[in-house]
C-alpha cells in the first residue's frame, strides 16, 4: 500500500506532514497558518488548508468521516459552531468531537483533524 504525504512543514518545530493518505482514507491535522488572526480567522485559515490538502489527496469536505477539534478555550465553542456549519457539507456532516486543550504554542487558538474517504488509490 502506498502512503501519500502532503503539506510538509520544516520550520522551527518538529518536521511533519499536515496530510497523509493510504488506500481509501485521507487525514489532515493542523493549527492555523496565521496565528496572528482572531479565532474566526484562525478557524477559516485551517478550514481552507484542509480543503486544499484533501483535494491534493483526492478527497474533499463532502467525504468527511470524522473530525476532532481542540479548542484552547472552550468558551470559543459558540463562535466555532457557525463557522463549522457554514463550511461543512450540510447533507453529510461528519462525526465531531470537540475538547479543550493546552496547545504547544500559546498563540494557537485551535487545532483540527479530519478523516475523509477518497477513491481507493490502490485499485487499478
Amino acid at each position: 500500500m502506498t502512503i501519500q504525504k502532503t503539506g510538509r512543514i520544516d520550520s522551527w518545530g518538529p518536521k511533519i506532514f499536515l496530510g497523509s493518505a493510504a488506500g481509501d482514507i485521507a487525514s489532515v491535522c493542523l493549527t492555523a497558518p496565521d496565528k496572528s488572526e482572531d479565532f474566526a480567522g484562525q478557524t477559516r485559515g485551517i478550514l481552507a488548508v484542509i480543503d486544499d490538502l484533501l483535494g491534493q489527496m483526492g478527497s474533499d469536505r463532502g467525504q468527511l468521516l470524522s473530525a476532532q477539534v481542540w479548542l484552547a478555550d472552550i468558551a470559543d465553542w459558540p463562535a466555532f459552531v457557525p463557522l463549522w456549519n457554514d463550511w461543512i457539507n450540510n447533507n453529510a456532516p461528519p462525526g465531531l468531537s470537540v475538547v479543550q486543550m493546552s496547545a504547544s504554542r500559546r498563540d494557537s487558538m485551535l487545532e483540527i483533524r479530519v478523516w475523509a474517504a477518497r477513491a481507493d488509490q490502490t485499485q487499478g
